[in-house]
């Protein structure tokens, strides 16, 4: 029988689900940093120990970890005494620059994705022609050449391919609604703090694969759910690397 989680803090360690799980590890790391469940300076459970803990592959886990580290909530320490520990300093980066959305603001923003970005990729898989599968598999390879560089580049490219999902529906409308959520949405990952690592671009694209592909084959449901699963990732980082810390 599994156990029920008995305080906040057993709940930090609870298994996650598989989809999406770099994604889950820091918005619920995250989340415990800013509630306080794990205090500054805490050391973390030795990686395999919290990998099995988690349920996910120790690669997983330290991708996850790289992400925290990178937006200066979490360090790591060699030598004796080595291991993970919650920053010391977590203010810091939450003061940059950018707009941070309120708790309401990021679930209004939600719902609108999942009805346009989901309502597109449906429509794209349904009706694209092949110069539009040709414009989204190349923007789709334009997003994994940006994840090698810079927060910049890869906004644009990642904007780029959503775009070309919602020109494959073949709807003004909803390219002129895609476009707006992309600039918002611009806005609000830029605000998230820290440089945005390699690791972390990559897994963000990780999450085109299957939208991508469904569209191809021309599969208008797997399409929505892997834009809706896709979606879900995004509001993961934002609410993990902003600690959990959104305004009512």
């Amino acid at each position: 029988m599994v156990s029920v989680p008995q305080t906040a803090r057993d709940s930090v360690f609870q298994p996650l689900q598989v989809e999406g799980a770099v994604e889950r590890i820091v918005r619920r790391l995250g989340e415990a940093i800013g509630s306080g469940v794990l205090r500054p300076g805490e050391r973390l459970p030795p990686e395999l120990e919290l990998a099995e803990m988690l349920d996910v592959a120790p690669m997983t886990l330290r991708q996850a970890l790289a992400i925290l580290r990178d937006a200066g909530y979490v360090e790591t320490r060699r030598g004796r005494g080595a291991g993970s520990f919650v920053a010391a300093d977590i203010a810091g980066p939450l003061g940059q620059g950018g707009r941070v959305p309120s708790e309401r603001e990021l679930v209004d923003l939600v719902d609108w994705r999942r009805a346009v970005s989901g309502e597109a990729a449906f429509l794209a898989a349904e009706r694209a022609d092949a110069d539009a599968l040709d414009a989204l598999s190349a923007a789709a390879a334009a997003t994994e050449r940006a994840a090698l560089g810079g927060f910049a580049d890869y906004r644009l490219a990642d904007s780029g391919f959503h775009l070309a999902v919602a020109e494959a529906a073949g709807s003004p409308r909803l390219v002129a609604a895609e476009a707006s959520l992309q600039a918002e949405l611009g806005e609000i990952l830029a605000a998230l703090p820290g440089t945005w690592s390699t690791d972390a671009l990559r897994s963000s694209t990780s999450g085109h694969t299957p939208i991508l592909a469904s569209v191809l084959q021309g599969r208008p449901e797997a399409a929505r759910a892997a834009t809706l699963e896709h979606i879900e990732a995004t509001r993961d980082w934002i609410v993990g690397l902003h600690l959990g810390r959104l305004s009512a």
